[in-house]
């Protein structure tokens, strides 16, 4: 599934590239103005043609696409001809279209495919509130059925059972699945080279409730299969408790529908979140890069290569359902991402295209001359150091991903 993971993320990007630059082209050529240019990638030409006043085609470096637009800004010549077509020439409700077509498109992707996956697939739902779906037999030092050497799990000589619902650990309320797992890690030692801890485990108070009885127990996390493959079986400490799995239902499609925008929603929550947490992360992931010997964190931001790379194992652990909104979730991050208000962003060329009309709405009140333009060349400077800084982002995830990439929770 690995290659072929990476070969259907390749795919799906490229398409959304050219989606989200076809929605650029359409829309500037409904107001009436000239692309000369249609690219996929950059640098050096590979391929290409030319059809009317455009001209389509690939370049050498895979790293986005483009549309060129005549006189979308003041920095390269206009021929004399295509002056009452250039783009700055255009109303401002086109205009602010053009340069947020490219967003809009990357969302309406998302929607589609976040409302086709209920509809076609139907809705997996997940007991996530802390009921313990399953308890390990066995800490195994090898793949297969329990063996009479295997000693048992911590979960299960200390008591519980499936459907037990833990409530506290250590006397701090949880109230989902990741509060469990947290708070069960949480003080426990680190695993050194060889897998095994670098001090005692930490016992642990387990609150849970059973039929209604609140209950309490004490569990020591146990090292489990020290000595097995760790392609075959699980390394590291081990409690012996899984969330319960999850349930496909099929809703009618009123109610499809809902799941779906619902799930848009809670996609995009997410993808602002991510953003406002990049420069937080950076020192993070600073040490994911150089440190290998430390696992990752799943919360970490992860670049274009351990995405693809991640592309495989969501295809095997939850189908081509799960791919399809895992692309619906990457389109959703780069439509927000792209309508910051930053250069070379269509969201700065958004910001400095609002900001000439309300001084020009305000020269006009005052009975001022028109300020004109923007003067580009001012905003180079700016427009630059992102630029640098978002390459040096961008380089940082790709050596994390190749360094210590990251890999999701079973």
């Amino acid at each position: 599934m690995g290659p072929l993971g990476i070969i259907l993320f390749a795919l799906a990007l490229i398409a959304s590239i050219m989606l989200h630059e076809a929605g650029h082209m359409v829309c500037a050529r409904k107001a009436g103005g000239k692309v000369t240019e249609f690219f996929v990638g950059f640098g050096p030409r590979l391929w290409s043609f030319r059809r009317g006043e455009t001209e389509y085609g690939v370049k050498a470096i895979p790293a986005g696409g483009y549309v060129k637009i005549v006189g979308m800004t003041d920095l390269e010549p206009i021929d004399p001809e295509d002056e009452p077509r250039a783009f700055y020439r255009k109303p401002l409700g086109w205009r602010l279209l053009t340069l947020s077509a490219g967003s809009l498109v990357h969302f309406i992707i998302a929607l589609v495919l976040l409302l086709m996956v209920p509809l076609t697939w139907g809705v997996a739902t997940r007991d996530l509130s802390g009921t313990v779906g399953t308890v390990t037999q066995c800490l195994k030092t090898t793949s297969g059925a329990c063996g009479a050497g295997d000693a048992k799990s911590p979960a299960l000589a200390a008591g519980l059972q499936n459907g037990d619902k833990i409530i506290a650990v250590d006397n701090v309320p949880t109230h989902s699945w990741q509060d469990v797992t947290d708070q069960l890690h949480k003080g426990q030692p680190s695993l050194g080279s060889d897998n095994k801890p670098t001090s005692p485990p930490v016992q642990v108070t387990v609150t849970y409730l059973r039929n209604g009885q609140q209950e309490t127990t004490k569990i020591t996390p146990a090292v489990g299969n020290v000595a097995a493959d760790p392609n075959q079986v699980q390394l590291g400490l081990m409690i012996g408790i899984q969330a319960p799995p999850e349930i496909t239902k099929h809703p009618g499609p009123v109610s499809a529908l809902g799941q779906g925008f619902s799930d848009f929603g809670t996609y995009a929550k997410g993808s602002v979140t991510g953003l406002v947490d990049i420069p937080a992360s950076i020192p993070k992931l600073f040490q994911a890069a150089t440190n290998t010997s430390q696992p990752r964190s799943a919360n970490a931001p992860v670049g274009v290569v351990g995405m693809a790379s991640l592309t495989g194992s969501v295809i095997k652990d939850g189908g081509y359902a799960s791919f399809l909104q895992y692309i619906a979730s990457i389109n959703l991050f780069i439509g927000i991402f792209n309508l910051l208000p930053l250069l070379p962003l269509d969201g700065g060329h958004i910001a400095i295209a609002l900001y000439e009309a309300g001084r020009r709405k305000v020269a006009k009140l005052v009975g001022r001359p028109d300020p004109g333009r923007v003067d580009l060349n001012k905003l180079m400077p700016a427009a630059f150091t992102f630029l640098v800084l978002f390459v040096g982002l961008s380089l940082l995830l790709m050596a994390a991903d190749i360094t210590n990439p990251l890999k999701f929770p079973s």
